[in-house]
């Protein structure tokens, strides 16, 4: 294919990824969103961004040092370009976000809940405030006076502090580091709420001794997280390498510098030579609260009444049905499926508990990358091994931002007595496979293995959408036997029967099957695609998909977040379209269907379409061979399709609008899955023989229980 056919189809990736951000912030903006919840929509748009300037920016920051720099090859853009429009759009966001910041205010105010900025505080409550200050903040502050004896401190990525101007060529920091984000008090007019940064900001002329502040604003830093472990570094030991680049990475370059209140030039001069900001790096003042924290920690400070008034009715997945009794004797009756967070990850979860305690089970191998804390799986997992089965963790410790955690949690592995492996040399195993073998005396062991969208998570499987395949299938099987020796082996290439494993056979298995459908499209008859991922970015796909669509193959992309092509060019991408949904689940599934009805193909798996999934990272994607499964997710994407709620299309021109209200209700796929798993999951479905009279035995080990 001409490798110009794409020129005009495609979309910058950081500009890609902030408008997906801006869709976040739309979901705060709604006034029909109870304030709390519109409040957690603008933290975790904050957080996002934090993330943005840590990783996105970081790098970008890192390439413009290349020479030759290297070119964009969506956009034909340099680094600097690409900042420059990266950085451009920021700033609109974050405007933007004041904006429904103010808008969350009034909603929270009109019951009752204010945010009280410390300079308006007035009789009993400005006395409050005085108390806190002197009693509960006052006694950890370290205020510091900068000069020859008394080094500019460092400030630690993301955390705030109070910077001065002591006359004409003396600051003064004041670090907050860990303290409480705010503080709530009441009276009889209700809630007000404190921001810790604001209060200390406002006492700081006491602080100093003989020196008095000319200006003092609120700071934070944000440090590049764009680090990679160098493989050569872990030759002897690779947990203790990623503990030394945890140490690293704690101290990067800044990457942005924001600022609660605007300084004058002269401070922000001064406080820039002193950060070594490296260029392309600007300070920024916003009217928002600097630290995302406060919006996820508000709801717990309030008392529970007050919050349960400004929150939606909480959403717990159900039980699943057919999860009664032994749960590998109901994967072996058929495959099934689990479906976060709309049906709880429990039966999982019980499978390895019982896995572990079940004589037969011989081994089990599985991956993590992000596990949680006190999780109930690595718990599973270790007492398997206390057990004496054989148990294989294949544990990601590059796991961004969760490097710690698992660091902890391989020691916690080891010391069970698990073999723990740390991925593999220049690729992150990001599959989500587990296997279990069964010795039933037979030549071969039987195999149950899962295969998932998501993380070994009890927590995230209640947040995001996420589906899990549990199978007997022997095929399927051999295929995870093969896959685990090659990780043991250090080698990331395996040959597979059903399963696609990146980086071998995922891509050129993606692109076969749409060449299935253009062949099916130039032949005159019906040619569909379904493919549902978080980000697409990968160019061999993206002008596959273009040729899709100029043969006439009808494409329908759900892509939550970054996506590189655009729908709707004449004579390119006519038969193409794109949506995303952001709802209150984040959607995370990974679904492919190929082909007409009646003709259907589906796939699950663990990878986006993003260059690193397909090129540097093992993932997994599965058939789903199961009638009754294939026909459950058939229905799911029918539901998807659906949706005029929460799916935003994209146009031409790349920005998101949802569509026109029509005289119908709008639909909204997360509601819909949610409604049909509470029905589908209504009542329990006993094992076979679960409603059998007990035996002779079985009524003489009852008695002796009962005595």
């Amino acid at each position: 294919m001409d490798e110009t056919v794409a020129y005009g189809c495609t979309v910058n990736r950081e500009l890609s990824w902030l408008a997906f951000n801006r869709r976040v912030l739309e979901e705060a903006a709604l006034a029909e969103r109870p304030p709390l919840d519109r409040l957690q929509f603008l933290g975790i748009f904050l957080n996002n961004l934090d993330e943005f300037f840590r990783v996105r920016v970081g790098s970008i920051l890192d390439l413009c040092a290349e020479e030759p720099p290297p070119i964009d090859d969506k956009t034909g853009w340099t680094p600097r370009q690409q900042l420059a429009a990266m950085t451009h759009e920021a700033d609109r966001l974050v405007a933007e976000a004041e904006r429904v910041g103010r808008g969350i205010r009034e909603a929270l105010a009109a019951h009752g809940v204010r945010f009280l900025p410390a300079d308006e505080a007035d009789g009993p409550r400005a006395a409050a405030m005085a108390r806190h200050f002197k009693e509960d903040l006052k006694p950890l502050l370290s205020p510091l006076a900068i000069d020859a004896h008394h080094p500019f401190p460092f400030i630690r990525d993301r955390e705030e502090a109070i910077v001065s101007r002591l006359g004409k060529k003396t600051l003064g920091v004041i670090p907050l580091g860990r303290l409480p984000r705010f503080r709530v008090l009441a009276d009889d007019d209700g809630h007000w709420i404190l921001r810790t940064s604001d209060v200390v900001r406002f006492f700081a002329p006491k602080l100093y001794g003989r020196h008095v502040p000319d200006e003092s604003v609120v700071c934070r830093v944000t440090r590049n997280a764009d680090l990679t472990v160098e493989e050569r570094e872990g030759e002897g030991d690779f947990r203790g390498a990623m503990r030394d680049f945890l140490r690293r990475r704690k101290r990067l370059a800044p990457v942005r510098v924001q600022f609660a209140q605007a300084p004058s030039a002269e401070l922000e001069a001064a406080l820039s030579e002193r950060l070594a900001l490296p260029e392309g790096v600007v300070c920024r003042a916003q009217g928002l609260p600097l630290d995302p924290a406060f919006a996820f920690g508000l709801a717990k400070a309030l008392p529970a009444e007050v919050a349960q008034a400004l929150s939606a009715e909480p959403r717990k997945p159900v039980p699943v049905a057919w999860a009664q009794g032994e749960i590998a004797a109901r994967v072996r009756e058929r495959d099934r499926l689990l479906h976060f967070p709309f049906e709880s990850i429990a039966p999982f979860v019980r499978l390895l508990e019982q896995a572990a305690d079940d004589p037969k089970v011989t081994a089990i191998r599985i991956t993590l990358y992000r596990l949680s804390s006190n999780s109930r799986i690595a718990q599973a997992l270790a007492r398997a091994a206390e057990n004496g089965k054989d148990v294989l963790c294949v544990l990601e410790l590059r796991a961004r931002f969760d490097e710690e955690s698992n660091i902890n949690y391989s020691e916690m592995l080891q010391e069970a007595g698990c073999t723990v492996i740390y991925g593999l040399p220049g690729y992150k195993v990001h599959a989500k496979v587990c296997l279990i073998l069964y010795n039933d005396g037979g030549d071969e062991p039987r195999t149950l293995t899962q295969i998932g969208t998501g993380n070994y998570n009890e927590k995230t499987a209640a947040l995001y959408t996420d589906l899990s395949y549990l199978t007997a299938d022997p095929v399927i099987g051999r295929d995870a036997i093969r896959l685990f020796r090659a990780l043991c082996l250090g080698e990331p290439e395996v040959e597979t029967e059903r399963l696609w494993v990146a980086p071998k056979s995922f891509l050129p298995r993606l692109l076969a099957q749409l060449d299935e459908e253009i062949a099916e499209a130039r032949a005159g008859r019906p040619a569909r695609a379904f493919l549902k991922v978080n980000s697409l970015n990968n160019m061999p796909l993206i002008r596959k998909l273009i040729e899709a669509s100029q043969a006439g193959v009808e494409l329908t992309l759900q892509v939550r977040g970054i996506c590189c092509i655009r729908p709707g060019i004449p004579g390119k991408t006519d038969r193409l379209t794109v949506t995303s949904v952001v709802g209150d689940s984040l959607e995370h599934t990974r679904l492919l269907c190929f082909g007409a009805p009646g003709r259907e193909r589906l796939f699950i798996g663990s990878g986006d379409f993003l260059n690193r999934n397909l090129n540097r990272r093992v993932e997994v994607y599965t058939p789903i061979l199961d009638d009754a499964c294939r026909r459950d997710l058939l229905d799911v994407i029918a539901i998807l399709r659906a949706d005029t709620a929460k799916a935003r299309r994209m146009r031409p021109d790349a920005t998101y609008a949802l569509p026109e209200p029509g005289a119908a209700a709008p639909r909204s796929s997360q509601g819909d899955l949610r409604a049909r798993y509470a029905t589908l999951n209504a009542h329990p479905i006993p094992p076979p023989g679960a409603d059998r009279a007990p035996g002779p035995l079985a009524r003489l080990l009852a008695w002796f229980r009962r005595r």
